[in-house]
């Protein structure tokens, strides 16, 4: 008797398994038969935002890509120890060329400044008769401000959708692409933003050697000065001490002023050096960036994605259809015959908006009642 009851929670146990995996079971079955039983709703949603996604995968623009990349170009070393031998005296005369990461003209392509000065440009299209023409980024995207400022900042909003970027991390190689609906356009955008890129970093790299030729200049002049009074002392001490290995003050005196003339020497001729590199930066108008691919017109039109944007659709259609189904058996039952979750979330959606109209002011109560 004893080994029966002891059997009996076990068989009970296996049982209530058995039982919850039929009622999960018959849950899934209940879905299906809740969807059947709705079906007409299902099919009008699902063919509803089917039909959506089919009509933006067929309207869906022709776009043509150009694509370049470029090398950034390393900083000089010259450049660098005019740079610290500035620090040591105290001066500043900007950032170290070596600061310039590869994101650094990423962020530089899509920056606010050269994005402006590619709208304003007006470049060559194809109009719908095969002709043609100029056209400035302004009317290409329809823009309709009060202010030419406005419609500028507008059309650079507009432009930084059609323009990606992507740095290499392991080359270091910065690529990026610009999309339109012409090839022209997309090959005169691509085009001018990397003359655009290449001009900047030229003239900021010109300004900073300008920089760098005014400093060393006047710090040659003025060491030069100083290793003329140092000289001076030391001659003026050997014409007066002609015998002077003898006395022991004598020669530390004649070391110490032959320290200071070799120290200021060598300064003015590291300074010399730096001048005359500075000088032939400044004036440097080579490119300093290497390009790695440059735009080209683009011949093939770039992918529309019609395939992916149709599964996107059905799985839409499918998932909406579904949600609408359940919406409209829920709302259409009455209130007993409810789920019991349904009937805790309108209890408890009651009992969140009272507790809201306690903090509500009295006008408000009024009118929210």
């Amino acid at each position: 008797m004893d080994h029966e009851h002891r059997t009996e929670p076990l068989a009970n146990e296996g049982m209530g398994a058995a039982a919850s995996g039929l009622n999960d079971e018959i849950s899934v079955v209940e879905i299906v038969n809740v969807i059947l039983r709705q079906r007409l709703i299902f099919v009008r949603v699902f063919f509803v935002i089917a039909g959506i996604s089919l009509f933006v995968a067929i309207t869906r623009p022709t776009r043509y890509t150009s694509s370049a990349s470029f090398l950034p170009e390393s900083s000089e070393p010259s450049a660098s120890g005019a740079l610290a031998l500035a620090q040591q005296f105290g001066a500043s005369i900007g950032g170290a060329a070596g600061e310039r990461t590869p994101q650094f003209y990423a962020d530089l392509v899509t920056s606010s400044e050269i994005l402006r000065r590619t709208v304003v440009r007006h470049y060559p299209i194809i109009n719908t008769v095969g002709e043609r023409r100029q056209i400035d980024l302004i009317e290409y995207y329809e823009v309709d401000e009060e202010t030419e400022e406005g419609r500028i900042e507008r059309t650079v909003e507009r432009l930084i959708d059609d323009v990606m970027v992507g740095v290499n991390p392991n080359t270091g190689i910065v690529n990026f692409s610009v999309t339109t609906s012409d090839p022209l356009l997309s090959h005169g955008m691509a085009a001018h933003i990397l003359d655009l890129v290449n001009d900047f970093d030229l003239n900021t790299r010109q300004s900073q050697a300008g920089a760098e030729r005014l400093f060393a200049g006047e710090r040659v002049a003025q060491l030069s000065g100083e290793l003329r009074q140092a000289e001076d002392s030391l001659q003026g001490f050997l014409v007066e001490n002609r015998v002077f290995s003898n006395s022991p003050t004598l020669q530390f005196e004649h070391d110490r002023l032959q320290r200071a003339v070799a120290m200021r020497q060598e300064l003015v001729t590291s300074l010399a050096q730096t001048f005359e590199q500075a000088r032939i930066e400044e004036v440097r108008n080579t490119p300093v960036i290497t390009l790695i691919e440059p735009p080209r017109v683009p011949a093939l039109r770039a992918p529309k994605r019609r395939v992916v944007i149709m599964i996107i659709g059905v799985i839409c259609g499918a998932v909406g259809g579904a949600v609408a189904v359940f919406v409209r058996s829920y709302m259409g039952q009455p209130g007993g015959t409810r789920p019991s979750d349904f009937q805790e979330l309108s209890s408890l959606w009651s009992d969140t908006m009272t507790d809201l109209r306690r903090f509500l002011p009295r006008p408000f109560k009024r009118s929210a009642g």
